[in-house]
Order: C-alpha cells, then structure tokens, then sequence
C-alpha cells in the first residue's frame, strides 16, 4: 500500500521539496478560485444579458400600453418615437380592423405574425381562450418557418416570452401581448436580435479565459518567489548547520527580521548549538580533569612499585611504605572511578530515584551517629525542630548527606563543631549541615557545584577528595526537584541546606 502511494501522484508531491509544496498550494489555491469565480460569471452574464434583453422590451411594451391608455394615435412615426432603444424591434397588429404598425431596423423577421384579418365588432366574449388560440397559432408558424422555441414563459396580463433560433442559429427574443385599449384590440410583438449579445458573451469568456491563464501563471510565479523568501531563514540554518562542527560550535545564525515562526526556529537553534557548546566543554574539561586525577595516582603507584623493585625486597620498612602508599591510592582510585561511574550513569538517565515516603530526620541521625563514631575529635550536633515528611528514595538522600559530612569533617579542624539541623516551613523541608573549617572564597562558590573543582586551599596531601562529591549532591537534588542553599564566609565555615518539597500529607 505504501510503495503504490509513493509512486502515485500524493507520493510525488509528499517527497517534493518545501519549496515547490508551498509554491504548487499557494498557485492551486488561487487557481481554483480563480477558475470558480470565472465559471460562476460565465454562468451568469448570459443570465444577466438575458434579463437586461428582458427589461428593455417589457418596458417598450409598457410604454406602447401607456400611449394607448392615453388615447394616443398609433402610426410608424409615432410608434418609432416610443422606442428607448434602436435595437429593439415592434409590430403591432389591431385585430379589430386588421391595421399593423410597424418599426423595424431591417426586414421583418419571418416569426412576426402577419397581418390578421379584421374581427369586426363585437369583441371575442372570451378573452382568454381567445389569447390562447393566438398564441398557439403563431407558435405553429413559428415551427412552420423553421424556428425552434427554446424557452416560453408566460406572465400576468397575457404576456408571453419566447427565445427563438433560427436555421442559421441566430437567436431573438420576443415579448408577445394581447392588449385592449379603446376601440381597439392590439397584439404586441417586441423582439430583439441576441446575436449581439452572443457575440460580447464569447468576448467576454474569450477574455476571461485569457485573465485566467495570465492569473494562473502569476499565481505559481507569486507562489515561487514567496516561498523562496518564506523559506531564507531555513536556507541559512541549513548553510549553519552545514558550517558547525564539533571542534568550532561558536557560530551562530542572526537572528534579524520579523519576529515569526522562522525567527523562533532560529532562535531554538541557536540555543541547541549552545547547549551543545556546553556539553562539549563540558565534555572535554571533565576529560581533561579526569586523566588529570587519573594520572596523579597511577604515577605514585608506578613509583612506589618502582622503589619496592630496586630497594623494597630487602628493606622492610621501604616496603611497607610502599604497601600502604600503594593501598592508599588504590582506595583513592577506586573511588573516583565509583564517582565517575555514577555521574556518566546520571548523565545516561540510567539511574532512576526509587522514591517512597521517608522521614528526613531518620536520615540525618543516622549520619550524625555514624560521623560521630567516625570523627570523635569533633563535636556533632543534631538538632531536630520539626519532624519531616518527604517523598524521595531513602539511599540518595542519605548519600547526599554523606556528602556534605564528609566535607565538613575534612575542613573541620580537631576540636571543631559540625552542626545538623533539620526544620520546615509551610511548604518546604529543610536538613543543614554547617561547620566552623576553613570556609569558601567568593569566587569559588559558584564553582563548587563544577565537576573535579577544587578549593585551591585544599589541594593538598592533607585533604583527600576527587572534586565529584558536590556534582553528585546536586544531581541527587535536582532529580527530587530541590535545591542546595549555600552559605559561606572565607575561613568562618560554611552552611549547605538542602531544600525539598514536603510530602503531600506534611505540608499545613
């Protein structure tokens, strides 16, 4: 089904270009209705002529019956005089005394009844049947003379209109009456010759089939240049898109012009070019900082490995240096590739939240026992004000805890106090944990977040990290739609509060 309509004529234009489907609608469109509007006025000026043709001898056979109902006298000359138009044509016949009165441009034509023989007086006692057999009678001679009757139409006061053609396909109109006026008894015949009137229709269509083409021909014109300069900003994102690549994703297209449908693509595309951006110097830091903390290790392992092979095998003391230098940086490695692992899984939308309902203040004194097991040289406190409904997956939340733990601990000096509190308010619950270490620079605090970022002043044997421990945090936050409040002051410790969403049966 498929292959026959790709064939077919709706396969072909599915698989035109844009261009040409913009150009072959706008031209059809204005074609068919153009064609609409040339057939409707074809149907209809002939209708039109017609009914003008109509007027123009109904009001010649008024104006005679309005001479005669004012006792005028008929004769040629006058009955000329009567006459609007000089195309119209008139024969009046009394049928009381057989007199006819005439006004012709040329001969008269071969369907006009011909002098009737005078009736005398009295009148017919029965009008209509007498009208009637009149009317058929001059029907009969029209047959009779080669005319053929296209239409007959009757109207009040004994009025009856015909169309008739000859052999030679010239066509009349003819008005015929029955009128009364007086001492006389008149049968009216106004005609006209169609011919003219035939010959400005052809004109006319001859004309409007010539404005149609020329129109049709305009339209896909019209069609062609409007859908080049609908579809420029496309060419040009193309002509970007086709310049952008990998190692240069600093081009952008200009955004000038209407603000349209266009104008918003362009703008969407240049924002995926900047995420892309992004990504990619993200991408690439992150690998440059990654070999960076790789190296740093497997180069100590390397020549402690070294030093155990030229010295350690018959020095024991060499040798347990070696062992626990070995070991130490292992457990480091170890865990930056954890790290890693958790973070490119993040990245991947591999890891998903197993989320339930949870209490916040279990979590938080969980890690203040398990910190104040781990660091006994510290102060912990918890403080618990309010109790903390959330609905989150339990391991996360505590690992971000964790995080924030663990960072505290190793910027806390010995006989320093780390504070948990968790509180609420209306609509949000809150867990902090704060310290009195060394505390975070202006300028590195929008940076901390950053992966492999470390505080220049803890770069340092003394404090181990990777600088993915804060990326992780923010990760966990963000997939339960919360936020990391942080506030420091250099060498006065630092706060981390992080700020949840409080279950729906919690909040009041």
């Amino acid at each position: 089904m498929s292959k026959k309509s790709d064939t077919g004529l709706f396969g072909g234009i599915r698989h035109m270009a844009i261009a040409k489907k913009i150009t072959l609608l706008y031209g059809g469109i204005f074609s068919i209705s153009l064609l609409f509007i040339s057939i409707f006025m074809a149907l209809n000026i002939s209708s039109l002529q017609q009914g003008n043709m109509r007027r123009e001898l109904t009001r010649t056979v008024d104006n005679i019956q309005n001479y005669l109902d004012n006792g005028g006298v008929l004769n040629d000359e006058t009955l000329a005089s009567l006459l609007e138009n000089k195309y119209v044509e008139v024969s009046i016949h009394n049928l009381k005394d057989g007199k006819s009165y005439n006004s012709y441009v040329w001969e008269m034509p071969a369907f006009i009844m011909g002098r009737p023989e005078p009736l005398g007086e009295p009148a017919p006692p029965e009008k209509r049947e007498f009208y009637e057999d009149t009317f058929r009678q001059q029907e009969r001679e029209m047959r009779k003379k080669g005319f053929q009757v296209h239409m007959k139409k009757e109207s009040d006061g004994g009025i009856t209109e015909y169309i008739l053609q000859n052999e030679l396909e010239q066509q009349f109109m003819l008005v015929s009456g029955i009128y009364e006026a007086g001492d006389g008894l008149y049968l009216i015949q106004v005609f006209k010759m169609m011919d003219s009137a035939r010959y400005m229709f052809k004109h006319f269509l001859t004309t409007l089939i010539l404005v149609d083409f020329v129109g049709i021909f305009c339209a896909f014109l019209i069609g062609q240049y409007i859908s080049r300069r609908m579809l420029r900003p496309v060419a040009a994102i193309r002509s970007a898109a086709e310049r952008i690549s990998i190692e240069d994703l600093s081009r952008r297209i200009p955004t000038e012009g209407p603000e349209d449908e266009m104008m918003e693509l362009t703008v969407t595309f240049n924002s995926m070019i900047e995420r892309l951006d992004t990504a990619f110097q993200r991408q690439n830091q992150f690998v440059s900082d990654a070999s960076h903390e790789l190296r740093t290790p497997i180069a100590v392992i390397q020549g402690y490995a070294n030093l155990i092979n030229r010295w350690g095998k018959s020095d024991p003391d060499v040798l347990q240096e070696s062992i626990d230098s070995i070991l130490t940086e292992t457990e480091h490695m170890s865990a930056l590739i954890r790290k890693l692992l958790f973070l490119a899984k993040s990245d991947q939308n591999r890891l998903h939240a197993q989320k339930e309902k949870i209490l916040l203040n279990d979590v938080a004194s969980d890690i203040v026992r398990e910190m104040a097991v781990l660091e006994p040289n510290r102060e912990v406190v918890y403080q618990e004000e309010a109790s903390v409904t959330l609905w989150a997956d339990y391991d996360l939340i505590k690992q971000l805890l964790w995080i924030h733990g663990e960072n505290a601990m190793k910027y806390t000096h010995d006989g320093g106090r780390i504070t948990v509190r968790v509180w609420k308010d209306k609509k949000f619950g809150y867990v902090s944990i704060a310290d009195d270490g060394v505390g975070i620079g202006e300028e590195d605090r929008t940076k901390i977040f950053d992966r492999f970022y470390r505080v220049d002043k803890s770069r340092n044997k003394e404090i181990s990290g990777t600088g993915l421990g804060l990326a992780i945090a923010r990760w966990i936050v963000e997939c339960h739609d919360g936020e990391i409040l942080l506030e420091s002051e250099q060498g006065e410790g630092a706060v981390f509060t992080d700020k949840f969403r409080l279950y729906e049966g919690d909040s009041h």
